[in-house]
């Protein structure tokens, strides 16, 4: 849950960005929707969009996959910044909440094996290294928690 911070006699709530994605059921990658623009998020209740219709989409593995309202997933988002340090070392920094978090130096199999234990936003972990084999740094978006599962999760699980 989102932290409560005092700024003075104030409270706010600390606000991260938080997008209604679709997963790609032949890559696992997730995707965004021009439709439903990322949005700032407090920890409040989100309500499914009716009005999104079932369309197809291309993923960025090149498939397309059919996707509903119902099919979508409300996901917290931070951001992953890599930059190239030289031919076998990256440095990979993390930002969610205003905060960014320094994971330090990787190998290149080490930010393999990161990169596949985590879900990327309209983009493929073997692509991330494509891209990186022809520019220094690299910056992408990543989900960092699911608030809402598609209802067809949450019906199977009950």
């Amino acid at each position: 849950m989102l932290e409560l911070v005092y700024m003075g006699n104030v409270l706010i709530r600390a606000t991260v960005p938080g997008a209604w994605v679709g997963k790609c059921p032949t890559c696992g990658t997730w995707c965004y929707f021009p439709q439903l623009p990322v949005t700032d998020y407090a920890g409040h209740r989100v309500v499914r969009p009716h009005n999104f219709d079932s369309l197809s989409v291309r993923c960025v593995c090149g498939r397309r996959f059919q996707t509903d309202s119902d099919s979508l997933t409300f996901v917290t988002v931070a951001s992953l910044s890599i930059q190239r340090l030289s031919s076998e070392e990256f440095a990979v920094v993390q930002s969610y909440a205003g905060t960014e978090t320094d994971l330090g130096s990787m190998s290149e199999t080490e930010l393999r094996a990161y990169l596949n234990s985590h879900t990327l936003i309209d983009i493929i972990p073997t692509q991330v290294l494509t891209f990186l084999s022809w520019c220094n740094v690299l910056d992408m978006d990543m989900v960092f928690s699911a608030v809402c599962p598609p209802v067809a999760d949450s019906i199977a699980a009950a």
